[in-house]
């Protein structure tokens, strides 16, 4: 048998066989995108499945595939779809007949009739041939777009990085100490790279990621960030358009919810998006908790955002799945009743017919779409709630 070592000495591989090792290892590739797609377990169709979808407008992937399948998250599995598919799903638009095959080989199957295998499908005509808009606007996203805007757009939690060298307002056009709509003020730290259209927050209070142990008072420096703040809640206060760049550039509120302060953050405007990802689960082992929900609220249910201490250095990705659980709660039990011999010292200890606590087992709650990934924070949107909602502190991992 040859060891490692005779493997490593060995003289170069003939041509031919080089060759024929590198045609087995793009095999090998492609089995791992195969395996990617390709569950553990079979896909479980929804018991009231239909046979067939028309793609109307208003349509989401996550509504569509929630008709066919009793787990959403399964899409690309029916789809037999790659990595490239999965974040770049721009091939469903209204008009569009979707088709389940329930018998496909390797098990259901949903294609687009007129595209799937076979050629005796009739071909469905979408209408004038001249559109008015590109079709990549036209495809339906993975979840409604008014449901998210105010967290994409004017997003109420910040990541730290986020923060990092940010610009902020250091100075105002006369001796103003608040500003709103059509005031001038300036700021350091604006580049060009940046655009020229800012969001106006103030950072509040500190996120702290609860998978992260409290530095010790003894390791505190001043100027040495904790590594348990991933994060900071944040106020949105309006929007600056820049008016001249520079060192200390200038800039106009165009808009402001709130009086705007000396030392308020400006982040670059986010452009508008489809989120495009298909639903999926993530391929490696995600755990970790929600850190926020929205604001006011002790609960999230249905459509409601919530922040998780999870970010792209974990593996999160735009369209990811991930169930809700709630955690194990432990609870005197009130039919406990201890023997009064165990009272006395030395005595024997007596059993007793009823354990002295008793433990409520792990329960998933709800599903949550991810929408949008920073480095260590993401938000995500509740998807499919049961009777119990989601609170801060429940545990997220891979759906099953």
């Amino acid at each position: 048998m040859l060891t490692n070592h005779t493997l490593s000495s060995a003289a170069p591989a003939h041509p031919a066989r080089r060759i024929a090792s590198l045609v087995a290892a793009a095999i090998m590739g492609l089995s791992g995108l195969t395996a990617f797609a390709q569950a553990p377990t079979p896909v479980e169709v929804a018991a009231n499945a239909p046979d067939q979808h028309t793609v109307v407008r208003g349509d989401t992937l996550w509504g569509i595939s929630g008709k066919f399948l009793k787990q959403p998250w399964r899409w690309p599995d029916v789809w037999r779809m790659n990595r490239d598919q999965i974040k770049n799903p721009h091939w469903i638009y209204p008009g569009q007949v979707i088709v389940l095959d329930r018998n496909a080989v390797g098990g259901p199957r949903l294609y687009i009739r007129g595209a799937g295998e076979g050629g005796d499908r009739p071909l469905v005509r979408l209408g004038p041939q001249i559109r008015s808009e590109a079709r990549e606007v036209a495809g339906i996203p993975a979840i409604r777009g008014e449901d998210i805007d105010p967290f994409i757009l004017q997003n109420m939690v910040i990541a730290a990085e986020a923060l990092d060298n940010a610009p902020q307002i250091v100075k105002s056009v006369g001796e103003r100490v608040a500003f709103s709509a059509t005031d001038s003020v300036y700021a350091v730290g604006v580049k060009p790279s940046m655009g020229k259209v800012f969001q106006v927050f103030r950072k509040e209070r500190e996120l702290r990621d609860p998978a992260i142990a409290p530095r010790p008072w003894y390791l505190w420096r001043h100027n040495v960030e904790d590594p348990q703040i991933i994060g900071y809640e944040a106020t949105y206060l309006g929007d600056a358009k820049t008016i001249n760049e520079g060192d200390v550039a200038k800039l106009e509120i165009v808009t402001s919810k709130q009086e705007i302060r000396i030392g308020d953050y400006l982040i670059p405007a986010p452009p508008q998006e489809t989120i495009a990802y298909v639903p999926h689960a993530p391929e490696a082992k995600i755990n970790g908790f929600v850190m926020t929900l929205p604001s006011g609220v002790s609960e999230a249910g249905k459509t409601n955002i919530v922040t998780l201490n999870l970010g792209k250095r974990h593996g999160i990705e735009v369209g990811h799945v991930l169930a809700v659980y709630k955690p194990t709660e432990t609870f005197d039990n009130p039919r406990f009743k201890e023997s009064p011999l165990n009272w006395v010292p030395g005595w024997p200890k007596q059993p007793n017919a009823e354990p002295a606590t008793l433990q409520i087992p792990e329960e998933r709650v709800a599903l949550v779409f991810v929408f949008r990934v920073f480095d260590g924070i993401s938000y995500a949107m509740v998807m499919n709630a049961g009777r119990e909602n989601v609170r801060a502190g429940y545990i997220v991992r891979n759906p099953r």
